[in-house]
């Protein structure tokens, strides 16, 4: 009877770990890319999810702790899973965005470095200066620029936090786009679609609104849905943007058009040098690595002395 049981809990507890890693990947995956904080992405958060929920039930079933046992406090025990919990969460992210921040350093490394004019179909990474060859107007300030990424926060969109407490900035809507640009190193151009990039920009600016404010009257509302749904709250617009002159670091895919090689598919834009952007890259790995190991290790530790588990 007792092995009955303990395979119903498993295929029980094995469901919820597939629904909730589900639920967080769709989830996840309809909110904008610049709502995910450190380069994760929906497929990380399901993992995030599903792994922790595995090594819950895991320690569960290896501890001693009882929960069918009427002077167990479920309850009491249930919050020290979750705030045990946080630390293993939080090593799981860092160590997904330390994987993230690596791709991008090899991706973005200077050995890889080719001048703009001598690039040849097939991955490639070069540097050099935005020309004036092609720009457009940015989503919120309108600037003349090649590439841009921008996000509205709207607080305590749902109005559900206590004032000055519980109430918190969330991301509504935003994206990365611009216009196919060129970028010369001074040895011939090459041609960038910024479609779907990843991007570090620069030249940040903020379009702060109280709530109830309208927007300026030249504002371009690059998000009117979020003006029509929540004009009562506090609004916060950021954009990033690169222009003619600006100095980048481009990686990709080169392929040959009728007007030239183009770098497109699955590209990455970073503001400076190859060599600035893989330090940069580089150093956040570190960090992110180191404080997912950290994390990870705290939460187990934790896990285990919650459920009893004296084998770690």
């Amino acid at each position: 009877m007792a092995g009955a049981l303990t395979l119903y809990l498993l295929v029980l507890a094995g469901m919820v770990v597939c629904l909730a890693g589900a639920y967080v990947y769709y989830e996840a995956a309809a909110m904008p890319n610049s709502a995910l904080p450190a380069g994760l992405t929906p497929r990380d958060g399901a993992a995030i999810t599903v792994v922790t929920l595995v090594v819950v039930v895991t320690m569960g079933f290896l501890g001693d702790v009882t929960f069918f046992d009427p002077e167990t406090d479920v309850r009491g025990v249930g919050m020290l899973v979750l705030g045990s919990s946080i630390p293993l969460v939080l090593g799981l992210a860092g160590l997904a965005s330390c994987r993230t921040f690596v791709r991008r350093w090899r991706r973005l490394n200077p050995d890889g470095d080719v001048p703009t004019g001598s690039l040849s179909p097939g991955v490639a990474a070069c540097t050099g200066e935005v020309t004036d060859a092609a720009v457009d107007s940015a989503p919120v300030t309108g600037r003349e620029a090649c590439c841009w990424s921008w996000n509205v926060e709207v607080l305590d969109p749902h109005g559900v936090g206590d004032v000055g407490q519980r109430e918190q900035w969330v991301v509504r809507d935003g994206g990365v786009g611009g216009v196919r640009f060129a970028v010369d190193d001074g040895s011939g151009r090459v041609w960038v679609d910024p479609d779907d990039a990843t991007v570090d920009l620069a030249a940040t600016r903020t379009l702060a609104l109280d709530g109830g404010e309208r927007p300026p009257a030249d504002f371009p509302n690059p998000a009117p849905k979020v003006e029509r749904n929540h004009r009562d709250k506090p609004r916060r617009y950021e954009e990033s943007v690169v222009g003619p002159g600006d100095h980048v670091a481009v990686a990709g895919t080169a392929r040959p058009t009728d007007h030239g090689l183009v770098l497109g598919g699955d590209v990455h834009v970073a503001v400076g040098s190859l060599s600035t952007a893989a330090s940069r890259y580089r150093n956040r790995a570190a960090m992110y690595g180191v404080a997912g190991v950290a994390g990870v290790v705290v939460g187990l530790r934790a896990l285990a002395l919650v459920f009893g588990v004296t084998s770690l």
